[in-house]
């Protein structure tokens, strides 16, 4: 609680960035990257989320409620610029902390970055027309998998722990008070050899990816949106020097509903609630739900 007291007091927040997506708060998947989605030179957002873990569900979609808790904290800072009219660049650093039995560990999560470029822009009106935002990102694995762990809860594995390059779209549309968005995103992670007490071999990723569309309402300086996200991982191969084995895909769907205030000129400030039980068919995951503050500047062109 000390170490949260100090992230609260010294930086505010997380999750939801005006007019764009809220990604899975947990579960080690890669979601789309936080691009500048608005009129903006530039942006950054200090965020902090907390999240329980309230189910387990195994590959044959059988569920287990979760009776040891098991809490994260993540905080997040995250900045997006232009490189030109059209292009731009941002990169994305959690730190996480997650506490079971009364133990603890801190440390990095996965970074990601990514370059992105305005393929569809809204230089005429078109009541049909979105913006389209395309990227390319890069997530390197500054987080331990739960394969490379030493911990005996698995508390230090803060993420998928591989490198992976992803491509994706996000297209925008407002109208009126209305706003609107789809985000969509693949993967493709890369293997890796580890040695250490749990396994000593080559682990295979696959690809993955994620699809989820969101909808907002905005009125005087107040925005309430939600978004459903729907995660996807392939299994991975595990090849030791005496077997293959492998593991089950997994999947599962993340939705967030939000609320945003813009307090002053380019700054917002943000409440959201992410649940990982409402939708979908989930296997092979542990599932969450997590409430999330944040607070953002942009920096106008």
């Amino acid at each position: 609680m000390k170490l949260l007291s100090t992230i609260l007091y010294s930086f505010f927040v997380f999750f939801y960035t005006q007019k764009i997506f809220a990604a899975a708060c947990c579960g080690g998947s890669i979601a789309a990257a936080g691009v500048i989605s608005g009129d903006n030179k530039a942006q950054l957002t200090t965020s902090l989320s907390r999240s329980e873990v309230v189910a387990d569900v195994y590959a044959d979609e059988y569920w287990r409620k979760r009776e040891t808790p098991e809490n994260s904290e993540t905080l997040r800072i995250e900045g997006a610029f232009l490189l030109s009219d059209r292009w731009q660049a941002g990169l994305n650093v959690p730190v996480t902390k997650r506490t079971k039995l009364s133990q603890s560990s801190s440390g990095l999560g996965d970074t990601t970055s990514h370059i992105g470029y305005e393929y569809l822009p809204e230089w005429d009106y078109s009541l049909w027309r979105p913006k389209g935002i395309g990227f390319l990102q890069l997530t390197l694995p500054t987080g331990k998998s739960v394969y490379e762990s030493n911990d005996s809860l698995g508390l230090d594995s803060r993420g998928r722990g591989f490198w992976a390059l992803g491509i994706g779209t996000l297209l925008l549309k407002s109208y009126k008070k209305w706003d609107s968005f789809i985000n969509l995103e693949a993967h493709k992670s890369f293997s890796k050899t580890i040695s250490n007490q749990q396994f000593e071999g080559t682990l295979v990723p696959g690809w993955g990816g994620s699809a989820g569309p969101g909808l907002g309402y905005n009125w005087t300086n107040w925005r309430l949106g939600g978004n459903i996200l729907w995660i996807y991982e392939d299994a991975i191969e595990l090849r030791s020097a005496t077997s293959v084995s492998k593991t089950e895909p997994q999947k599962y769907a993340s939705s967030t509903l939000s609320l945003s205030h813009l307090f002053l000129v380019n700054w917002t400030m943000s409440i959201s609630y992410t649940d990982q039980t409402l939708f979908g068919s989930p296997s092979n995951t542990s599932l969450s739900r997590s409430f999330a503050l944040q607070l953002q500047k942009r920096w106008d062109r």
